[in-house]
């Protein structure tokens, strides 16, 4: 017997329709499911969010758990033509003096007379030697066949040295266009007396070993540092000054380095650890609402884990740091007030006083490696955002497991409804086809009736 499809010949009737009705009616519960699954999942979307914003205010909070976050210094210089400067955290404010006598140079040597052709002219003789030292390190060039000025420039630009000071070898035109002079130039790569180039052995035509000419001497940079007198190999400074690294630009000349401590950055910090807080209070709050109405609440409405979160930073963000002065234990004290909302509001005016007038005490309130704020909301949101135990993963990995659940509920039911759908066409055929024989029935006794009437 076939399963039925479309209109009954016999009865008329709409089979398709009536048996979509049924199956309608039947996928009820499956259509619960399925809201149910959506909600879950509507849940856990919110709950990623969730965790970004939280993960937000774990890195505002990295920025004002340590002291030296409250440190942070800047620099500037009164002539930036004389001097280069940067600072870290370590510095101290203050004001230096610097005075520069003379800068670090980088030995350069030339020869005397110059060379009409650089490419054809020998130079260095096949087997003779051009040797020299730099750093206590000897170099040796040996010419396998007859070497140019061009050719002796490449060989030493090729050798390979055991430590960072080397020498490049340039050949310059010290003449004119039309009556060239083609001179080979070393140069040390590296500043300071101690770096000198010395030639050791010239076999060549240039006399670089018995008549070098000196175009830039190896010298240290001289200069003071609050009058006190400084000799270093290189023009960037970064072992006199604690935390303070700079460059000397202009010989005879004098600039002062003022350091002090960067209160923007930290009025920028505390800023961020605001609004981070408040972005997380206003996004639970906007997914926690219900419509009585439409009796439908958000992803987070009734969520006690969203709900905990929440109550827990409260509680950090309004406690008093205990151990610290009565006046400077309290984020309410240095401007940073809660409003009626939940959400905070930070006064840049009175934070600024609070930093000018103690520093210390500002950071204290983050620091305090026991009840710092900032300390306290770093170590609650690692906790809460830990990608195996933290309690944003548990009630995400609990919802999962209730919508892989509701998927395998769905499939059983969906199943259940195939198997009816293919029971429903089977008994409306054999429904169809009694009525077809039934028909036939009737119309055989119509037959033998019309024949009686007629006999």
């Amino acid at each position: 017997m076939s399963v039925i499809s479309g209109i009954g010949l016999s009865s008329g009737i709409d089979y398709d329709s009536l048996i979509s009705g049924i199956l309608q009616l039947e996928r009820q519960p499956i259509n619960r499911l399925e809201d149910r699954q959506s909600d879950y999942n509507q849940t856990i979307s919110a709950y990623s969010q969730l965790s970004s914003k939280v993960s937000a205010l774990k890195d505002a909070a990295d920025n004002l758990r340590t002291v030296s976050s409250f440190f942070v210094k800047t620099g500037s210089v009164s002539d930036e033509t004389v001097l280069g400067v940067s600072v870290s955290n370590s510095a101290s404010a203050g004001n230096y003096d610097i005075s520069i006598t003379q800068l670090a140079q980088a030995h350069k040597i030339t020869h005397q007379t110059g060379l009409s052709d650089k490419d054809t002219t020998i130079v260095l003789q096949a087997g003779n030697k051009f040797e020299f030292t730099i750093n206590g390190e000897s170099q040796s060039i040996t010419a396998s066949s007859d070497m140019t000025l061009e050719d002796l420039a490449a060989a030493i630009n090729d050798l390979t040295y055991t430590g960072d000071v080397e020498v490049e070898a340039t050949v310059v035109n010290t003449g004119t266009t039309s009556s060239p002079s083609y001179k080979l130039i070393l140069t040390s790569n590296t500043t300071g007396a101690d770096y000198g180039i010395t030639v050791t052995l010239d076999q060549s035509v240039l006399d670089m070993q018995t008549n070098p000419v000196e175009l830039k001497a190896a010298q240290d940079a001289v200069f003071t540092v609050d009058t006190l007198q400084v000799t270093r190999s290189s023009n960037t400074i970064s072992d006199v000054l604690d935390g303070i690294t700079f460059t000397l630009k202009k010989g005879s000349s004098s600039a002062t380095i003022t350091v002090s401590n960067d209160t923007d950055s930290i009025v920028g910090n505390i800023q961020d650890f605001v609004d981070a807080y408040n972005n997380i209070v206003n996004y639970i709050s906007q997914n926690s609402t219900y419509d009585t109405q439409t009796n439908t609440g958000g992803p987070l409405n009734g969520e006690s884990t969203a709900k905990n979160i929440i109550n827990h930073l409260r509680s950090i963000i309004t406690s008093r740091v205990s151990g610290l002065p009565e006046d400077l234990r309290a984020l309410s004290q240095i401007g940073i007030s809660t409003n009626r909302d939940g959400t905070l509001s930070l006064n840049t005016t009175t934070l600024n006083e609070k930093l000018a007038s103690d520093i210390d005490g500002v950071a204290d309130i983050f620091t305090d490696s026991t009840n710092g704020i900032g300390v306290r909301i770093y170590d609650y949101v690692d906790d809460v955002t830990d990608a195996y135990d933290g309690a944003i993963h548990i009630r995400v990995s609990g919802l999962q497991s209730r919508v892989e659940d509701i998927s395998d509920d769905i499939s059983e039911l969906e199943a259940k409804l195939e198997r009816m759908e293919e029971d429903l066409r089977r008994q409306f055929a054999a429904l169809e086809s009694l009525l077809a024989g039934l028909s036939a029935q009737s119309s055989f006794l119509g037959g033998l009736t019309g024949l009686w009437n007629n006999s």
